[in-house]
């Protein structure tokens, strides 16, 4: 299972298990000694001057091949499992809370006889394992992997990474929107079935990135009407179609969050010009969002464009209604 051709072969450091050292020319001396053979796991050591290839996304960072190593490591001894929970998303790309960017290995086995006494695995059983083949990984299924850490994330983390599983950030979509909304309704037996409908309520499908998601978030939890994702804007000047992170289209409203990649990438920078030139000639307000934004200036400006009162203007309003 890929989700598109965005792929690399990259080296890996070949694993051996302790036991079986001898069959590779390695005598224990050098194994625990050398300063070679560096522990991964229990009875797992990678030969850092032996290398193997894998196919690996090119998004992937440092620690995403550091979980898809140690979760091969981790089947070398516990063949037939799958990564599960925040290993998985973690290898999907998802995007998780710090609390879940670290270096526990969350495993799942049908058997439910199965067990696993290791610190750094969390072992988890399911009778009924979807597996796939993500970059040569075993992995739960996308679908699976959402219903499994729900209900162990806040709702805004689940609706990022519920944005991540349907939407563009590193690729084409990992899952379908309305089959993810299926599953966690009708399946049987699902924790936390309510947060997770909850948190499917605000998942929308194109999202680029978790910052997208984060500032269509904020205009909800402002009151703001919540903006249209990707609106399709035909540009006739430009002769193409553009699409904004997020967008009024009746107002004629675009916003745009700007990251550091946008800045570093010439290519990235002259694409955001050719598009908020296109949208300017095509009556559209372009409003740019970055980390430093102030958003208390932000919303005023949003309000002013959409013709809404201020906030606190809404709110003395509504306190008057009361009254």
């Amino acid at each position: 299972m890929f989700a598109n051709d965005r792929w690399e072969m990259r080296d890996y450091p070949t694993l051996i298990e302790t036991g079986h050292a001898a069959s590779h020319g390695i005598t224990q001396h050098q194994l625990l000694n050398s300063g070679r053979f560096l522990r991964i796991l229990p009875g797992i050591r990678m030969d850092t001057e032996r290398l193997v290839r894998f196919r690996t996304p090119v998004w992937a960072d440092r620690s995403w091949q550091r979980d898809a190593l140690s979760l091969r490591a981790a089947l070398i001894k516990h063949p037939g499992t799958v990564a599960a929970h925040a290993l998985a998303a973690r290898l999907y790309g998802w995007p998780l809370p710090p609390n879940l960017m670290n270096d526990q290995l969350y495993l799942c086995s049908a058997d439910r006889n199965f067990r696993i006494n290791q610190r750094r695995i969390t072992l988890r059983r399911k009778q009924n394992l979807v597996r796939v083949n993500w970059y040569d990984l075993p992995l739960l299924s996308p679908i699976d992997t959402f219903i499994d850490i729900g209900p162990d994330l806040t709702l805004r983390d689940l609706i990022k990474l519920g944005d991540a599983s349907v939407g563009n950030w590193h690729g084409a979509p990992q899952t379908q929107l309305p089959l993810l909304r299926a599953e966690v309704a009708e399946r049987p037996q699902v924790i936390a079935r309510r947060h997770l409908l909850s948190a499917l309520e605000l998942v929308r499908e194109t999202v680029d990135s978790p910052r997208e998601t984060d500032l269509r978030l904020w205009t909800i939890a402002v009151g703001l009407p919540e903006p249209t994702v990707h609106p399709r804007v035909r540009c006739s000047i430009h002769r193409e179609v553009v699409e904004p992170d997020l967008g009024y289209e009746d107002e004629k409203l675009a916003l745009e969050y700007e990251g550091d990649h946008h800045r570093q990438s010439k290519e990235q920078w002259t694409r955001d010009i050719d598009r908020d030139e296109a949208l300017r000639d095509s009556g559209w307000t372009v409003l740019k969002v970055t980390s430093r934004t102030n958003y208390r200036l932000l919303e005023a400006k949003v309000r002013q464009h959409l013709g809404l009162p201020l906030r606190d203007q809404a709110n003395k309003q509504s306190r008057q209604l009361d009254d």
